[in-house]
C-alpha cells in the first residue's frame, strides 16, 4: 500500500517534469500563414498561431513541429524565423507588410576582368572537397552541442592561418543571445571605401529530425562553408586588396530559425552599417538538375542583384575552361540566411546547387555524406567558388580602380497623371517628360558654394486632374553614395497643388568639395523618402559641384531700384536684396545679393514702385470678393492682413500665388485697409466696400 502511495507522487512528478521540458522546448517565430495552417493540420498540438497579417503569422512552435514543417510542407530551409518573444514576433509580421517599400537597391558594373580571370583560375576543387569531409567528420553540428562549437573554433583557426598576419584582415567569433553556438566572421578591410560592405555567407550548423541521430551535413551546409573558405583562400593568395570591405560569414543555428544570421543582420542595421549586397551559399555540391547554378528569384531576393549574378556568369562562364550554366528556381519564407539580410532592407541573393525540387534528398539524415555527391571531388561546388570570386571582386572592386557610386534607387511606378516638368537651380534649367518614373540627369550640373543659400524651383505637370503632391530634395554632401546623413535632406514641401514650388537651402561649411549627386522627388499625396518606390510621381537625379565659399556679392556696385528712373535694356538694379536686370519686356531675377552665384532665372519679374506693390481690383468693391495682386515677388511672404478703419485686424489671408481672390462677404459697407508686412517694409492699400 505504501508503495502505491509512493508511486502516485512519482508519476505526478514525472508528468510535471515532462510538461516543463515540453514548455521549455517551445519558442516563438514567424512563418507564412499558409504554411502555419498546413502545419496546424499535421501537428496541431505543436503550433499556436498568435496573430496573422498580410500572409504572415506570429506563432509559437515546438521542435517537432519545426521538423514537420521542414520535411512535410516546405521546399528548403527551416521555413520559420526564430523570435525571442511574442512581442518581437508580432513586430516582425507588421514590418513584413512594409518590406517591399524599404528595400534598398544598388547598381552594379563589370570592370575587373583581369583580376577575376586570375582568381577563377586559382580555384582548387580538392581544397573544397577536403574541407567538406573535415566538417562531415564532426557528425551532427546541432547548435546546442559541443561538436558544433568546436567546428566553429577549428574553422576560426584555419581562417586565421590563411590570413597569415595581414594587418587589414581580421577573424572574430560572434556570440549570440538565442543560441550558445557562435558565428564566425572574417573581414578584409576596404582601402578606399571601407564603410561599404560586400558579404558572402552560409551556415555551419546541421540538424537531424531526432537529435541523437547522426546528420553530418556534408552538403547542408559543409559544402557552402567549404566553398566560402576556398573563395577567401584565393583572394588572400592573390593579396587582393578591395576598395570596399569584404566579409565572409559562417553562421550558427540556421536550421532552427536563422538565429545567428538574424542577430548579425539586425546588429548591422542598428549600427547603420552600409551593406552594399549579400550573397548566400547554402548547399553547393549536389548537382540534382540539368543546369549548374540556380538563382532563387522569389520576393525575398533582390532582382537587381540576381540580374547582376546572371550578368557575371554570362561574362565569365559562358564558354571556355570556366564554363557553366544557370537557371532560376523559387524557394519559401525563411529559406536560408539571406532572408535575414533582406528582412533588414539589404540587397540579398541565393544561388543554389539545383532547382529546389531537384536538390539533395539526403539532407538532415545520416546519408548526407560527401561520397553521395553526384559529381566527383567537389567539382560542382568549385563553380560556386568561381561565382563567389566574380561577385566579390566586381562589387568590392580592387584598390585604386574607379568606382561608380551605387546610390539606392527611388522610382515612381506611374507617371500617367503627374510628373516633374521642370527643375531649376543655378545653371540647371531642365524641362523633361515623365520617363518611366525615374530619370538620370547627372550629366547636368551647377556649382554651389559653401555657406551660400540657393533656391530650387520644381514645376509639376498634371495630365488631367490636379492632385496634391509632396516634394523632397537631397544632396549627398559627404559623397558616401547615400542620402541618409544629417542635413542631406535639404528641403521638403508638404502636399499641395501649388505650381511651381520653390524652396531654399544653405550649403554647409563641412560639405565635401567636388561633384556629388542631388535627388529631386515628387510624390502624390505624401513627402517621398530617398529610397524605394511609390505609386504615383517621379524622381530625377542631377549633379552639383560643391565649391569653397567666397565673400563676393553679386550686388556690389549696383544701385537700388528707383521708380522715377527710365531704365534701359541691360540695366541692373538691386531690389529687396535681389539683383535684377532690365529686359525688353520687364525685369529678370539674377539672384540673391548674398550669393556670388548668378542664378539667371528664366521667368520674368516686373518691378514697381512701393505704392503699386499691392494692387486691388475692383476698388471700390460692389460684390462679395476682390482680386489682390502682389508685385516684386513679395507675395512669397505669404500673408496679407485686412483691417477696418479703426485699425482692428479682421482676417489674414495666405498667398500661394501672386494673385488671390479674397472673400469679403462677411464685411459691411465702409473703408478698409489691406497690408503686407514682414518684408523689410510695410505696404498698404485702402479699399471701399459699397
Amino acid at each position: 500500500m505504501k508503495k502505491t502511495y509512493l508511486l502516485i507522487p512519482l508519476l505526478l512528478l514525472c508528468i510535471r517534469v515532462s510538461n516543463i521540458y515540453s514548455q521549455e522546448k517551445m519558442f516563438y517565430g514567424t512563418i507564412e500563414t499558409s504554411n502555419a495552417l498546413e502545419l496546424k493540420k499535421v501537428a496541431p498540438k505543436d503550433i499556436k498561431i498568435i496573430s496573422s497579417l498580410n500572409g504572415f503569422s506570429a506563432v509559437k512552435l515546438g521542435n517537432d513541429a519545426a521538423e514537420k514543417l521542414h520535411h512535410m510542407i516546405l521546399t528548403h530551409g527551416p521555413g520559420f524565423i526564430y523570435e525571442s518573444s511574442e512581442a518581437d514576433a508580432i513586430k516582425t509580421i507588421r514590418k513584413l507588410a512594409q518590406r517591399s517599400k524599404t528595400l534598398k537597391k544598388a547598381s552594379y558594373s563589370i570592370s575587373e576582368n583581369q583580376k577575376v580571370n586570375q582568381a577563377i583560375g586559382l580555384v582548387n576543387n580538392t581544397n573544397i572537397a577536403n574541407q567538406i569531409v573535415e566538417l562531415e567528420n564532426y557528425g551532427t553540428r546541432y547548435h546546442t552541442t559541443q561538436k558544433a562549437n568546436q567546428s566553429v573554433l577549428d574553422l576560426k583557426q584555419k581562417w586565421e592561418t590563411m590570413a597569415n598576419g595581414r594587418a587589414d584582415v581580421s577573424v572574430k567569433l560572434v556570440n549570440h543571445n538565442s543560441t550558445t553556438m557562435p558565428s564566425l566572421i572574417m573581414t578584409i578591410e576596404g582601402k578606399d571605401i571601407p564603410n561599404e560592405f560586400v558579404i558572402l555567407g552560409g551556415h555551419i550548423d546541421s540538424v537531424s529530425p531526432e537529435r541523437e541521430t547522426n546528420a553530418p551535413g556534408a552538403d547542408d551546409n559543409a559544402s557552402g562553408i567549404a566553398t566560402i573558405t576556398e573563395v577567401a583562400r584565393v583572394l588572400l593568395e592573390m593579396n587582393f586588396k578591395p576598395q570596399r570591405t569584404i566579409e565572409f560569414m559562417a553562421y550558427a543555428a540556421e536550421e532552427v530559425g536563422l538565429r545567428g544570421s538574424k542577430e548579425i543582420a539586425q546588429d548591422y542595421k542598428s549600427r547603420n552599417i552600409n551593406v552594399i549586397s549579400y550573397v548566400q551559399f547554402d548547399m553547393t555540391n549536389y548537382k540534382g538538375s540539368p543546369k549548374d547554378v540556380y538563382i532563387s528569384d522569389d520576393s525575398y531576393n533582390s532582382s537587381a542583384l540576381n540580374s547582376f549574378l546572371a550578368q557575371l556568369m554570362d561574362t565569365y562562364n559562358s564558354s571556355g575552361n570556366h564554363q557553366f550554366t544557370y537557371d532560376y528556381t523559387r524557394c519559401n519564407y525563411g529559406c536560408s540566411d539571406h532572408y535575414s539580410w533582406a528582412q533588414q532592407g539589404y540587397d540579398a541573393a541565393f544561388p543554389f546547387e539545383a532547382s529546389f525540387n531537384g536538390s539533395n534528398p539526403y539532407i538532415h539524415t545520416v546519408n548526407d555524406t560527401f561520397n553521395r555527391s553526384v559529381t566527383p571531388n567537389a567539382t560542382h561546388a568549385a563553380k560556386f567558388a568561381k561565382l563567389g570570386l566574380e561577385y566579390l571582386i566586381e562589387v568590392a572592386k580592387s584598390e585604386g580602380s574607379v568606382v561608380v557610386p551605387t546610390y539606392c534607387s527611388l522610382k515612381g511606378d506611374n507617371v500617367n497623371d503627374e510628373y516633374i516638368q521642370n527643375v531649376t537651380l543655378g545653371d540647371i534649367n531642365n524641362n523633361s517628360g515623365g520617363g518611366n518614373g525615374y530619370q538620370d540627369f547627372t550629366s547636368l550640373s551647377t556649382e554651389l558654394n559653401k555657406n551660400n543659400q540657393y533656391t530650387i524651383t520644381i514645376t509639376p505637370k498634371w495630365t488631367g486632374t490636379v492632385y496634391n503632391e509632396g516634394y523632397a530634395v537631397w544632396i549627398d554632401y559627404n559623397q558616401d553614395a547615400d542620402f541618409e546623413d544629417p542635413g542631406e535632406q535639404v528641403w521638403t514641401k508638404n502636399v499641395s497643388k501649388d505650381t511651381p514650388v520653390t524652396g531654399s537651402f544653405t550649403i554647409p561649411a563641412n560639405a565635401k568639395l567636388g561633384k556629388t549627386r542631388m535627388r529631386v522627388a515628387m510624390r502624390y499625396n505624401a513627402i517621398p523618402n530617398p529610397c524605394g518606390s511609390f505609386n504615383y510621381g517621379e524622381v530625377e537625379d542631377y549633379s552639383v559641384v560643391i565649391s569653397e565659399a567666397t565673400t563676393v556679392n553679386i550686388c556690389d556696385g549696383i544701385a537700388n531700384y528707383d521708380a522715377s528712373v527710365n531704365y534701359q535694356t541691360g540695366d541692373k538694379v538691386v531690389y529687396s536684396n535681389t539683383l535684377y536686370e532690365r529686359t525688353a519686356t520687364g525685369w529678370k531675377n539674377i539672384g540673391n545679393c548674398n550669393s556670388n552665384k548668378r542664378e539667371t532665372k528664366t521667368e520674368k519679374k516686373f518691378l514697381v514702385n512701393d505704392k503699386e506693390v499691392i494692387l486691388l481690383s475692383p476698388n471700390p468693391v460692389e460684390g462679395n470678393s476682390f482680386k489682390i495682386k502682389v508685385y516684386n515677388e513679395l507675395w512669397k511672404y505669404r500673408r496679407v492682413k485686412l483691417y477696418d478703419s479703426k485699425g482692428r485686424l479682421l482676417k489674414e489671408v495666405s498667398m500661394s500665388l501672386e494673385e488671390e481672390i479674397i472673400n469679403i462677404s462677411d464685411l459691411s459697407t465702409g473703408f478698409y485697409f489691406i497690408t503686407l508686412d514682414n518684408t523689410g517694409k510695410k505696404y498698404a492699400q485702402q479699399f471701399v466696400k459699397k
